[in-house]
Order: structure tokens, then C-alpha cells, then sequence
């Protein structure tokens, strides 16, 4: 975890706190209309939704160098906010749980992190 937070970090801070929160709001809006297309919008949204999180909370919570323990809470809180997402939509008129969609969100915060780690990998070269 950084030391200290800059002005950069709270800004990933905030940007990851806005996005969790617009997670929360959409899975709030009761039986949305599903468009029947080859490409599912809603597969598209939950993976970028996720990976804008995990963004975030990994240029918030990562220095320089990578630790694979920051890493796997990031994951962790990544995958639970998941799960929590889809328990509340059971609370919501006209909504359901899928597992695919949490898998979905999971794929996006790995790929998320993947990214990021792309530039560490190739310094290493």
C-alpha cells in the first residue's frame, strides 16, 4: 500500500468509489429492457464496469512494483463486490442473479490487472 497519498492516488481512489457506486445504482433500476442482439450489452457492461474498478483500486493501491498480495485483495474485493452486486439485485423488482455475470466481472478485473501489469513485464525484457 502507498506510504502516502498523493493527489494522483485520491484521484484513482475517487475514481473507484464513483465507480462502485454506479455499479450499485444500475443493479438498482428495476427490470431493464434487454435488447436481443448477437453481442449481449449487458456481458459488455459488466466487463468494463469491473475492469474500471479493479483499475482504479489497483493505481490507488500499487506503488511502482507489483505485490501479489495487494494484488489478491484487490481481486478479493473485486470478486466480493461482485457477489454483492448480484445477492442485491435479488431485492430488485424484475432483476436476477447470474453466476455468468459475476464471472464476467471477474474476467474484467483480471484483464484490468493484466494490463497494468504489461508495462512491468516488458521493463523486465
Amino acid at each position: 500500500m502507498p506510504k502516502k497519498f498523493t493527489k494522483e492516488k485520491v484521484f484513482y481512489a475517487i475514481m473507484a468509489l464513483i465507480v462502485a457506486i454506479l455499479i450499485f445504482l444500475v443493479s438498482n433500476i428495476p427490470s431493464p429492457t434487454q435488447e436481443i442482439t448477437r453481442f449481449n450489452l449487458s456481458t459488455i457492461y459488466h466487463f468494463g464496469v469491473f475492469f474500471m474498478l479493479t483499475f482504479f483500486l489497483t493505481l490507488t493501491l500499487v506503488n511502482k512494483k507489483f505485490n501479489n498480495k495487494i494484488l489478491l485483495i484487490i481481486m478479493l474485493v473485486s470478486l466480493i463486490y461482485a457477489i454483492s452486486d448480484e445477492f442485491h439485485q435479488l431485492f430488485v423488482m424484475g432483476r436476477f442473479t447470474s453466476i455468468s455475470d459475476v464471472l464476467t466481472d471477474i474476467t474484467g478485473s483480471l484483464f484490468s490487472i493484466l494490463i497494468l501489469k504489461i508495462p512491468e513485464k516488458l521493463n523486465k525484457l
